[in-house]
């Protein structure tokens, strides 16, 4: 598939094959998409943890199941636990990553002057506000970038998933004995859909100009329906949920994989 086709068939996928195991070699492609995201000086603090449904501990799997879990966390044979690891921002971390952006010829000019600037000029600013910069907006969005180019990569190998966040992230994180540094970001439910790879349809958004402004807040940025047109034919833009026969799959998903009709779950707090 082409990317616009990716990005216009990714649905949350709340609905698993739980007898079907997910290939090894499609998380390594997801896991290395995510290697190759754009990052700030190359810092590269995203982590996670892969957890095999049939090889972790009960204890864990009922730990990463909230209560307001939805069907996904019931079917899903594959997890990863994402987290940012802060402590590549911290003392000469940060630099000596930038010096070896410098290395590799993707920063400055002349090595030489490069390396003297950053040794001289920024080193001490990173060192000030590393710890700071290792939580910041910045951090979550190179760890978010990450998750995002896997996650596309997820669906063009075929596969679904549903990213969830709770309370319980530092539950799970602490059974995995992460070090403090390591900040918990979100958990993936990954698997091959029970449910049609249209699940009902693509998800209702507001419209482009409520969302996004040209030069001031409050100025919409104005569509182009031709643009519009262009990204239905490339399948960007698809059908709204919900489709008629939305109803009849999800009656059918819940019977066929012994689901309760419902947001809650029997698992304990």
């Amino acid at each position: 598939m082409e990317l616009k086709e990716v990005i216009g068939r990714r649905r949350t996928i709340r609905f698993f094959l739980p007898f079907r195991p997910v290939e090894r070699e499609k998380v390594q492609k997801m896991l290395e998409a995510a290697r190759r995201a754009s990052c700030a000086g190359n810092v590269m603090n995203v982590r996670a943890i892969v957890i095999w449904r049939d090889q972790a501990d009960p204890k864990v799997i009922k730990a990463i199941a909230p209560r307001i879990g939805y069907q996904q966390m019931h079917t899903a044979p594959v997890f990863i636990f994402w987290y940012n690891e802060s402590s590549v921002y911290h003392g000469d971390a940060w630099p000596d990553s930038v010096l070896r952006l410098a290395n590799a010829r993707r920063i400055g000019v002349n090595v030489e002057d490069t390396y003297k600037e950053v040794d001289e000029k920024l080193r001490p600013l990173f060192l000030m506000a590393g710890k700071a910069m290792g939580t910041a907006p910045l951090a979550h969005m190179d760890v978010g970038q990450a998750i995002a180019q896997a996650t596309l990569v997820a669906y063009e190998e075929g596969l679904g998933s549903c990213l969830m966040s709770s309370p319980r992230l530092e539950r799970v994180a602490k059974m995995f004995n992460l070090p403090e540094t390591a900040e918990p970001i979100c958990i993936q439910a990954l698997g091959y859909p029970a449910e049609s790879w249209e699940a009902g349809g693509q998800t209702p958004k507001p419209p482009l100009g409520e969302m996004f402004y040209e030069m001031e807040v409050g100025k919409p940025f104005t569509a182009d329906p031709k643009v519009e047109e262009e990204l239905k034919a490339a399948k960007l833009i698809g059908e709204p949920a919900p489709l008629p026969w939305r109803d009849a799959e999800l009656a059918y998903l819940m019977k066929a994989l012994g689901l309760e009709n419902t947001l809650l779950n029997d698992i304990e707090p």
